[in-house]
């Protein structure tokens, strides 16, 4: 999984994990040291990552889902799999077309996340399902949150406290 360290990628790590899948995922430092607390193993993301991702699975993976921001990285992706269409991307879907990896928008790709939510939601309530949260942001400092969120550069959620 590429992306590990952003909130969608973290998320997805989780669920990987539960179903019993092998989850091998890039990340930053950031969050690195907590994947590997949830059972995910990791890596740097960047150059050489398909090697890296190659020599922890022992050959190729199965799967790969992109959850990065929008970047070059499709390409470094590709060869961790058998084929483009065992990539599915959330992030850069113009590359993704071209290079014959499915995108969120594919005709094949799950539509409706309704099933899970309520599992996740009460997985959540219960401690067993988390996102990573940078900071809690008074409702009046709701420009200061904006900003930290359109800098790319958030370090997780930012959640704004009505109270």
């Amino acid at each position: 999984m590429n992306g590990a360290g952003t909130t969608v990628g973290y998320a997805a790590v989780q669920m990987a994990l539960r179903k019993g899948s092998r989850v091998i995922a890039s990340a930053g430092k950031t969050y690195a040291d907590a994947l590997r607390a949830l059972g995910a193993q990791v890596t740097d993301y960047g150059e050489g990552m398909a090697d890296r991702v190659l020599e922890l699975a022992g050959g190729r993976v199965d799967l790969a889902l992109d959850t990065a921001p929008v970047s070059d990285c499709l390409p470094e992706i590709i060869p961790t799999v058998g084929k483009p269409a065992d990539v599915l991307t959330l992030g850069n879907s113009a590359a993704g077309h071209e290079l014959g990896v499915r995108t969120q928008f594919s005709e094949n790709a799950v539509h409706d996340p309704s099933p899970v939510l309520g599992e996740y939601a009460r997985l959540a309530a219960e401690g067993r399902f988390t996102v990573p949260v940078a900071r809690a942001v008074p409702l009046a400092d709701w420009r200061a949150a904006a900003e930290l969120s359109l800098s790319g550069r958030p370090g997780g959620k930012l959640v704004l406290r009505l109270k």
